[in-house]
């Protein structure tokens, strides 16, 4: 794995290949075949490779020679064990389920990894529970307990007459060899893979491969939800579970690729599978279908079926009273294939245990954690959740805020406000404390910053009121910049989660970053041939994407600071141009010079054919979406740089992408919102009145939710976002909820300026806050854990809704754990 990541070929097919050791990040101990004889790699980039030796000593010379070459960015946790079970308590992954830090999916895929199981290996791939029962209703209620499977109970139990036939087998059974079982088949199987993945490849190739160059009878193949369903209930050789594809991935219930699977013998062609009747097409079975998955009854069962699954059920006396004990070449240890001398029966078994299933590594011996109730959860009490109870709160002396903003950053303690002159911005870098009450009736404490450091010599310098000639306003650091007129200020501001930020429209082509207490020029970064129009950075700060003028769209990488701004160099530039690809020289020398914070470009992302407007970028997604002036909307992969997806016929002049996959567009000359898949399915669209336009868009950290800032429109125009504008009224907040207003799924129908909550997959409108006339809305920022909505408008206000009786919650809970802060002082006195 020594050198870069490359392939030398010989002819056509592919030899060898090699990685860099800063690459990877995680390294696995696998099974193949219950031998444990394979290593799973996970790079930087979140690919990932299996590699299976042959033998147990294979294995260990391969991993004891990676470790010993010491990788920069490998994982230590993964050093000290490798034992499944060890792993899960290292890494606290029950205990952060069970507090809510993670989703029910992202619980049961981090599960089968450390299980072993693994996309890479058809014959013991990632195993989901069916969720829901309820496949005839015309419509589904996730609030019923009736909608859902018994998640205590295996799939082979579901059925009382069916469990009892398995029940007499088990007890009847007598063989010297074979260990008594309740099911002859397994959950999980490549046969299971390959029956719901038919439909995309390469899963298409491998079913044709699995059954001897052709399909499987049509009638015998996935066709029908509900008839596959009846079919585990009823069937004394069908227990199978589901495929995690099922919950994100529609396009495995579609015909995309117009294969014949032929015919059935009622003469019907083989095409899509037939939904419930509660789906209205493929993409809403997934999102109801990832909706159950996640429902509050769901993630009170969930550990139920991990206790079978993965956990103390698995085997032993407690799986013979669950019900849930397998043919015994599914369980690892049962069968040692090197000791079977016998070349015959040794590949016999070797299929038995590739094709007929393999249960998971037992992960717990003793019973799951059970999930805390979620009214119990105050990091999910976000105003998304209880948006009538969300109150408006003017910050007091808004003329000391910076504002009109053109961008906000709410961490913890911290609020950033950059204002609309960007780049030539002025900074502000105020103190505050979310959900905390000032005793005063605001549920949080606001501190203006008072002073900032000057120079590299840390002099203070104090704040102060300007002259009287100037208006008497509060004065800020200001940004040293040469700025192209033209563009848009809310585009080219985007601030980090380490409270830096970054710039863009300057005329000499450049990206700067610039310090948010004193907002000097940290680093300039060179790749454009034209001033940046737009940028956009991913959720954890670790990607920053920029588009230009010069109609490309570049990515670049963005690292922390590992030291304080004084020993950064100031005006220290990167890049040379914009080479698709760096060298492994100039590769090393970003690893070894840590002052770059700015790495790249990594990747040149082209196919528009006029200037960028907007661009986004997810690294967990690995996505970059962008759009331009009259093109399509692209996606482009991080990894490699290369289009992924041309979205036909969608103009948009803003795009945004949720966590969940989905981006939503906005056409500025149609009003038109939009949402689509990845794959560029559409999802929904919404057309706004042409009396009004979206001015800042955001979406809620778990993807489900979006916020869109509606302002006025003025003779067919936006009115004028300059700093210097006025509007005649004062920041008073009416505050409007959505009974007074009327919604349809085409159309959004809002009093202007408001802000609306949409649900990302039927762009339903769900609640409104409507502000006063003349409050346009410059710019829009939810804190992370989405508790707080932070809005700039363009009269000078800055507005913090929040839920009140969150802050209570959140004191009472203080004071149980015996903490007592500044601002409970009052509160504690009185």
């Amino acid at each position: 794995m020594d050198g870069s990541d490359s392939s030398v070929e010989t002819g056509k097919q592919e030899k060898d290949r090699s990685w860099l050791m800063s690459s990877l990040h995680q390294i696995y101990s696998r099974r193949y075949l219950l031998r444990r004889s394979a290593l799973e790699l996970f790079m930087v980039d979140r690919s990932n490779f299996f590699f299976d030796f042959g033998n147990g000593e294979g294995r260990r010379n391969a991993y004891r020679a990676i470790v010993q070459a010491r990788p920069p960015h490998l994982n230590n946790i993964y050093l000290a064990t490798q034992r499944p079970e060890q792993l899960l308590k290292r890494i606290q992954l029950m205990e952060r389920w069970a507090r809510w830090e993670i989703s029910n999916f992202e619980y049961l895929m981090q599960l089968n990894t450390l299980a072993g199981r693994s996309y890479n290996d058809i014959t013991q791939y990632p195993v989901f529970p069916w969720i829901l029962s309820d496949y005839s209703a015309e419509s589904l209620d996730l609030s019923n307990p009736s909608s859902y499977r018994d998640l205590s109970k295996p799939v082979g139990a579901l059925n009382p007459d069916r469990l009892n036939r398995f029940q007499e087998r088990y007890a009847s059974f007598d063989d010297p060899v074979i260990p008594k079982f309740h099911y002859g088949s397994h959950y999980s199987s490549a046969g299971t893979v390959l029956y719901y993945l038919v439909r995309v490849e390469p899963f298409t190739t491998l079913a044709i491969q699995l059954q001897g160059g052709k399909f499987d009878h049509a009638d015998r193949m996935f066709s029908d939800i509900s008839a596959t369903w009846n079919g585990v209930l009823e069937d004394m050789s069908d227990v199978k579970e589901l495929v995690p594809e099922l919950f994100y991935l529609p396009e495995v219930l579609t015909n995309e690729n117009s294969i014949d699977f032929g015919t059935t013998q009622m003469g019907g062609k083989l095409d899509t599978v037939k939904l419930p009747a509660w789906a209205e097409n493929p993409v809403d079975f997934i999102h109801k279908h990832r909706k159950a998955l996640e429902s509050e009854y769901v993630s009170a069962h969930l550990h139920e079926w991990i206790d079978l699954i993965f956990g103390y059920k698995q085997r032993g006396k407690e799986a013979v009273t669950a019900n849930n004990v397998f043919f015994y070449t599914t369980y690892e240890g049962t069968v040692d294939l090197d000791k079977i001398s016998d070349p015959v029966q040794q590949r016999a078994i070797q299929d038995q245990i590739a094709y007929f299933g393999q249960t998971p590594s037992q992960l717990l011996t003793v019973p799951h954690l059970k999930k805390m109730p979620l009214a119990e959860v105050l990091h999910l009490q976000t105003i998304f959740r209880n948006p009538k109870e969300v109150k408006p709160y003017a910050v007091p002396f808004p003329e000391r805020c910076n504002l009109p903003a053109a961008a906000i950053h709410a961490s913890s303690d911290t609020v950033v406000v950059v204002d609309t002159n960007a780049p030539a911005a002025h900074v502000a870098q105020h103190k505050w404390q979310p959900n905390t009450p000032d005793g005063q009736g605001t549920p949080f404490l606001f501190q203006h910053r008072k002073a900032i450091l000057a120079s590299a010599g840390g002099t203070i310098m104090r704040m102060f009121k300007a002259p009287a000639a100037s208006g008497g306003e509060w004065q800020f650091p200001q940004a040293v910049a040469f700025a192209v007129s033209g563009i848009r200020s809310q585009a080219i501001v985007s601030i980090t989660s380490n409270k830096e930020v970054i710039t863009g429209g300057h005329a000499d082509n450049s990206i700067r970053l610039i310090s948010s207490d004193g907002a000097k020029t940290l680093e300039t970064a060179y790749g454009h041939c034209a001033p940046v129009t737009c940028l956009g950075l991913s959720p954890d700060s670790n990607y920053l994407v920029t588009g230009s003028r010069d109609t490309t769209v570049l990515l670049w990488r963005i690292h922390r600071a590992l030291s304080s701004h004084s020993s950064v160099v100031s005006e220290h530039s990167t890049g040379t141009g914009t080479s698709s690809s760096t060298s492994n020289s100039s590769l090393h020398l970003i690893e070894k010079d840590r002052r770059r914070r700015i790495e790249g470009p990594i990747q040149v992302l082209r196919g528009h054919h006029s200037e960028i407007l907007s661009c986004c970028v997810n690294s967990d997604l690995g996505i970059v979406v962008s759009c331009s002036h009259s093109s399509d909307v692209l996606l482009h992969s991080i990894r490699r740089g290369r289009l992924i997806r041309r979205l036909d016929g969608v103009e948009a002049h803003t795009v945004c992408l949720s966590s969940e996959g989905v981006v939503m567009t906005w056409n500025e000359s149609q009003h038109t919102l939009s949402t689509f898949t990845l794959n560029g399915t559409p999802i929904a669209s919404a057309q706004l009145s042409f009396f009004c336009s979206i001015g800042c868009m955001e979406i809620s950290v778990d993807g489900t939710s979006a916020l869109i800032g509606i302002n006025s429109l003025e003779n067919g125009r936006a009115y004028n976002s300059s700093p210097d504008s006025q509007s005649n009224k004062s920041g008073v907040v009416d505050f409007d909820s959505e009974s007074e207003e009327t919604f349809d799924n085409s159309r959004i129908d809002v009093p202007s300026p408001s802000i609306c909550f949409l649900d990302m997959h039927t762009l339903e409108v769900f609640h409104v806050l409507k502000l006063g006339e003349g409050q346009d809305i410059t710019a829009l920022a939810l804190n992370k854990d989405n508790t707080n909505l932070l809005v700039s408008t363009l009269d000078k206000q800055l507005i913090i809704f929040t839920d009140p009786a969150l802050s209570l919650k959140v004191v009472d809970q203080m004071l149980k754990l015996g903490w007592e802060g500044d601002g409970l002082q009052p509160l504690i006195k009185s």
